[in-house]
């Protein structure tokens, strides 16, 4: 079973890195934190070129089956508990991709395109 995640959390980093340097004026950096109990697999920072803003945030990978009900639930306590935005990476078994919650794409562009200093 840790091979399986561990396989999965490989591949959603992939997938975040294609994303991430399609966007121009963004600097990040990526730790993947395998094994942990922690809130998040993977903790992006990212820097924002054009106005000097930075963040990071956490993703949880998923290759099983979990509620939105719960995704949601885990994405408040991370808020809550640590200040960090938080996504869900799982697996689409139909298309075989990497599906996020909320949509990572369009949250980072979003960041880069509203953060004002």
């Amino acid at each position: 079973m840790y091979r399986i995640g561990y396989m999965f959390e490989k591949k959603t980093r992939a997938v975040i890195t294609a994303i991430l340097n399609g966007i121009n004026c963004l600097l990040f950096y990526t730790i993947e934190s395998r094994g942990s109990k922690g809130k998040a697999d993977i903790i992006v920072g990212l820097y924002n070129t054009n106005n000097g803003q930075r963040t990071w945030i956490g993703i949880q990978c998923k290759k099983g089956y979990i509620s939105k009900a719960e995704q949601g639930r885990q994405m408040h306590a991370a808020l809550k508990e640590n200040g960090m935005f938080m996504f869900f990476a799982t697996h689409n078994a139909k298309t075989n991709l990497v599906d996020f919650n909320p949509g990572f794409k369009e949250y980072v562009i979003e960041w880069t395109t509203s953060s004002r200093r």
